[in-house]
């Protein structure tokens, strides 16, 4: 990490510490002269309408709860149907505001955003009547952090297309001719996340080149939000755009993406806290707002800081240049047709195969996976060559929240070795570990554990490490069939493994059998599955409205 860089983040944190956390909100809040409560002061919204992406949860409900509560006719955008029905009708019931609608779309593609363009005009139109279109206010809320390189099925990496190109680009450039008509807003919910940087090459916040940072790829489409946000404000003078930072809330996105890192960024707002200032910038008189400003709690803030005690600096500034490349790359992408097309996929993986090896995105239930495991073979430690009847298991200790882990294993001689393990869940799909090895003391080395592949039905899995040195395929069966473990290996070499190095291990008919306790470490303990959450495709996409 360079001296900028270093500046940047670390300020951005002292910074936030004060001002992003629950305690910054409430020195926020008693600093404001006339303070009002929105959720008490006689706002009306009636005839005017209001659309919020990202709204089955989190600060996005918050936002679209306020607004409806005020009268206005509100449409939730989210990627689950399930979830977008349960939250419209938590907010009919809590508002008893009807006109409350929801919209299907997931916003990492393209696709699906022209789509839910089209079924916002139908529907305002055809099933509501409305002689003309009519849009007040946009906000952009759902997205993606991730801490993977994933791509979307048109081929675009998922943080970078939901918060940035598809999410408010291409949205916003669909919505700002109704916006115009109403002398509208369009409220972008960014995240101080941008203060660590300054808009990238074009490459780079696309994930085409470069190791791949979920934290970095984030900061990279926030500071492109509020780059893009001060082109369109000075393009549409009618239109208010606008910026803002909800601070440190607690969310499941949040939860999801940093899991026990949290910590660091408490105490963290409520839902509500972090939604409030979101919710100002949407109800009250435009003429307060400032076009291509970034607010934190109704104020407009510095967009830089990474300069001496906290000036601006220049470490994340962009020349005019540069916005401009950026606007001129946004259009293209923006559109299939002169979008570049998706790498093929012998080229896909020829890139892949140049950066760390990743878990498999799709989540395992963490107690199925629990119990015993027979190492078939694999690519083995020194410690394991010419080693026989090695098995594993897992119990999962709930007072800690970690795994324990016991790897047995015969020589030649019949003598048994075991080495104990304890892990944590370093991610939100539960499929990447950190492990620890005990010799008298767990020593803090947390050795990186990559769930590769699993069975449905957790009858096999395939374990690696990123720098593929070694894999590991296991069973729950002593002997794998020959069929399962071709499969396997097929996995193996997708990955990105010499297959030709992987050796069989050899079990004994009369290996010891699981103990009691063993078989059913599976159903001990309290972490039940990791489903996939909220906006943005992909199994391991987490819906965020910034942090």
């Amino acid at each position: 990490m360079g001296f900028g860089q270093f500046a940047a983040t670390s300020q951005f944190y002292l910074h936030g510490r004060t001002h992003f956390t629950q305690t910054g909100y409430a020195k926020h809040v008693k600093e404001q002269k006339g303070y009002d409560d929105l959720l008490a002061k006689e706002i009306s919204l009636e005839g005017k309408v209001y659309m919020v992406t990202g709204a089955n949860s989190g600060v996005g409900f918050e936002v679209a709860q306020l607004v409806a509560r005020k009268g206005a006719a509100t449409y939730l955008v989210c990627r689950n149907a399930k979830r977008g029905e349960q939250a419209r009708q938590a907010i009919v019931e809590a508002t008893g505001n009807e006109d409350v609608f929801l919209l299907l779309a997931d916003v990492s593609l393209e696709a699906d955003v022209r789509n839910l363009w089209v079924q916002f005009e139908s529907h305002s139109t055809e099933v509501r009547g409305l002689a003309a279109l009519r849009l007040d206010a946009l906000v952009t809320n759902a997205g993606a952090l991730l801490n993977e390189r994933t791509l979307s099925a048109e081929g675009v990496e998922i943080t970078f297309a939901s918060h940035l190109l598809f999410g408010t680009y291409l949205l916003g450039k669909l919505a700002i001719p109704t916006l115009e008509a109403t002398d509208g807003r369009m409220v972008v919910v960014s995240s101080g996340g941008m203060y660590n940087t300054k808009w990238p090459k074009w490459s780079r916040a696309t994930a085409h080149e470069g190791q791949y940072d979920g934290n970095l790829a984030y900061a990279y489409a926030k500071r492109g939000q509020v780059l893009l946000c001060e082109r369109w404000a000075a393009a549409y003078p009618s239109v208010a755009f606008v910026t803002c930072h909800p601070g440190w809330t607690a969310t499941p996105a949040v939860d999801a993406a940093y899991g026990e890192q949290r910590k660091y960024l408490e105490p963290m707002r409520t839902p509500w806290e972090g939604a409030e200032g979101i919710a100002w910038l949407c109800v009250t008189e435009k003429e307060q707002l400032e076009s291509g400003a970034f607010y934190l709690d109704r104020k407009p803030q510095v967009k830089h800081m990474s300069g001496p005690f906290f000036s601006e600096g220049s470490y994340t500034k962009n020349t005019s240049a540069e916005v401009d490349h950026m606007m001129a790359m946004l259009e293209e992408w923006s559109a299939a047709a002169s979008r570049p097309a998706a790498p093929t996929t012998d080229e896909a993986l020829a890139a892949d195969l140049k950066r760390p090896l990743r878990a498999m995105s799709r989540p395992i239930d963490i107690q199925a996976f629990m119990g015993r495991w027979y190492v078939a073979g694999g690519i083995l430690t020194f410690l394991e060559q010419e080693k026989k009847n090695c098995i594993e298991d897992y119990t999962w200790d709930s007072d800690h929240k970690r795994i324990r882990v016991s790897f047995k294993m015969n020589n030649a001689k019949g003598e048994e070795t075991e080495l104990l393990q304890r892990a944590k869940i370093v991610n939100e799909t539960n499929t990447q570990w950190s492990l620890s090895p005990k010799f008298g003391v767990y020593l803090p080395l947390g050795i990186a554990y990559l769930v590769l592949d699993c069975a449905e039905d957790y009858s096999y899995t395939v374990i690696g490490v990123p720098d593929r040195s070694y894999v590991w395929i296991m069973g729950r069966d002593q002997h794998m069939d020959d069929a399962t473990w071709k499969a396997c290996v097929s996995r193996a070499e997708k990955c990105g493994y010499d297959v030709s190095k992987l050796t069989r291990v050899e079990h004994d008919a009369l290996s010891t059998p699981p103990d009691e306790a063993t078989a059913v470490a599976g159903s001990v303990g309290g972490l039940g599955a990791a489903a996939p959450v909220e906006e943005s495709g992909g199994a391991a996409a987490v819906e965020a409205e910034a942090s």
